[in-house]
C-alpha cells in the first residue's frame, strides 16, 4: 500500500479523531498477498512515531489473515473520555485495568484478537466515544431493538446521534478534499491546521 492510499483511507475513515472532535476511530485495511509498498503495520508505526507529539496515535488492534484493524486515537481526549465514572465502572466490570490509557488500549487489542478474526468486543464503543447509554443498550439488546443507526446503533438520543454523524461527515468530506489536493495529514497537523 502506498502512503498516499493510506492517507486517503485515514481521511475517509478516521477524520473525526484526526481533527480532534472524537477520541478514536477504527479502520479495517485489507491485506493483499504480494502487495507492493510498505505494509499497514509499517505505515502505522511510522505515523505513530511522527505524530504522537501531536497527540495522535496509531495502534494496530488486530492483524488477521487478509486484514488489519487499526485504531487512530487522541490520547488526551480518549483518556479524559474513559475517566468518566460511568464508563470507568463498565470497563472495570468488563475486567479492564483502568490505571492507565496504555493498559486499556492494550487490553482492548487483546480482546479484539480473542473475539475472532478482527471482530469487536461490545465495549469498543466506549473507546470510540459513542454515548454510554447506547453502548449499554447495544450490550443489553445484543444489537437489536435500536432506534436509529449511523456509525453505531443508537438506543437513546436520536437527534444527538444525527447531529454527531452530520458533523463527522462534514469533517470527513473536508479532510478528504484536502488530502486529495496533495496536502498530507502530517503537513496539516504540523502546520496546526487541525487539532
Amino acid at each position: 500500500m502506498t502512503a498516499a492510499t493510506f492517507e486517503r483511507q485515514l481521511a475517509q475513515h478516521c477524520s473525526p479523531a484526526i481533527a480532534g472532535i472524537k477520541p478514536a476511530n477504527i479502520i479495517t485495511f485489507p491485506v493483499k498477498e504480494g502487495e507492493k509498498g510498505p505494509g499497514i503495520s509499517r505505515l502505522a508505526a511510522g505515523y505513530d512515531r511522527y505524530l504522537k507529539k501531536r497527540d495522535l496515535r496509531f495502534q494496530i488492534l488486530c492483524e488477521c489473515p487478509g486484514r488489519c484493524l487499526l485504531m487512530v486515537y487522541r490520547p488526551s481526549l480518549l483518556e479524559r473520555h474513559l475517566r468518566q465514572p460511568e464508563i470507568r465502572e463498565i470497563l472495570v466490570r468488563e475486567g479492564y485495568d483502568t490505571e492507565s490509557l496504555e493498559n486499556m488500549v492494550g487490553q482492548l487489542a487483546g480482546r479484539v484478537g480473542r473475539s475472532g478474526p478482527c471482530e469487536f468486543p461490545h465495549e469498543i464503543g466506549l473507546f470510540l466515544g459513542y454515548p454510554v447509554e447506547d453502548v449499554v443498550g447495544f450490550m443489553e439488546n445484543r444489537g437489536k431493538n435500536y432506534l436509529y443507526s449511523c456509525y453505531w446503533k443508537v438506543y437513546s438520543d436520536v437527534e444527538r446521534a444525527k447531529a454527531w454523524c452530520s458533523q463527522w461527515e462534514r469533517v470527513r468530506d473536508g479532510l478528504v478534499k484536502v488530502v486529495d489536493s496533495g496536502v498530507s495529514i502530517s503537513e496539516m497537523l504540523c502546520a496546526g491546521v487541525m487539532a
